[in-house]
């Protein structure tokens, strides 16, 4: 997309690192801009610009201007919204949820990739943990919604390459066919339980604000988080970071 010199947009911190004795690179999905990298000078010290700061998974207002001959955006100043990020910062689990999310995010879209819905999604997901309970089910939901929006979403109710759907038949999960194959046409990938393949239809079609009903039994979640995981990294270089720092927690991912 073309990005005017200067523009203002709903964003959120992806990721923000120190840069020298008072900056910091931040990465920002902005709802008009995408993913995209700035440079915010003096944001260590600046309290009126960067009011609130530029914390993991802070949403607010982001003033954005393009830098002549570099890739790198600058951000003259960042308006945080509400109070979630307090809230997120203030728990370990919700943290770290909120940080595999946004390292999702940082993954699998494109720079500069315009994508209103994922930014909806995202800051839903956000809200959600900083008035609830980070649960595994709602990430199950996250990580199908994010999938679904990027045109990655698995087949999940019959087979990806004839569409036999019956139930009775032994299906294997092979990402690189595009999700569950039946027995007949499968030439590799793993079995997929039927009660796995089931609870992945089931949280496709759940809204985050459903998923907070759900309660799936542990070994259900791990194969469906497994069969995720196997799609994701089809989509993404290297491992997420975030994952290391959920699976340590006691409620898991």
């Amino acid at each position: 997309m073309s990005i005017s010199s200067a523009l203002t947009t709903p964003a959120i911190v992806l990721r923000a690192v120190n840069y020298g004795e008072a900056d910091r690179v931040v990465t920002l999905f902005g709802r008009n801009t995408g993913r995209v990298s700035a440079l915010a000078r003096s944001a260590r010290k600046s309290q009126r610009r960067f009011a609130g700061g530029l914390g993991l998974g802070t949403v607010g207002l982001a003033a954005l201007r393009e830098r002549a001959g570099a890739e790198m955006m600058t951000l003259e100043s960042f308006a945080t919204e509400g109070a979630g990020h307090v809230a997120l910062g203030a728990d370990v689990a919700r943290m770290a949820h909120a940080a595999y999310a946004a390292e999702l995010v940082t993954k699998l879209c494109a720079p500069r990739q315009v994508e209103p819905a994922i930014y909806d999604w995202l800051a839903e997901m956000l809200d959600r943990l900083a008035t609830g309970a980070p649960t595994a089910e709602r990430l199950r939901v996250f990580e199908l919604g994010l999938l679904r929006g990027l045109g990655f979403q698995p087949v999940l109710g019959g087979c990806a390459l004839c569409g036999n759907a019956d139930p009775a038949a032994p299906f294997r999960w092979d990402p690189e066919r595009g999700g569950a194959v039946c027995g007949a046409c499968a030439r590799g990938g793993r079995p997929i339980g039927a009660e796995t393949r089931a609870a992945l239809m089931h949280l496709a079609g759940l809204s985050l604000g459903q998923a907070d009903a759900v309660s799936l039994p542990p070994d259900v979640n791990r194969g469906c988080r497994e069969a995720l995981s196997e799609i994701i990294n089809l989509h993404i270089s290297g491992p997420l970071k975030s994952v290391e720092f959920i699976v340590k927690l006691s409620n898991g991912i």
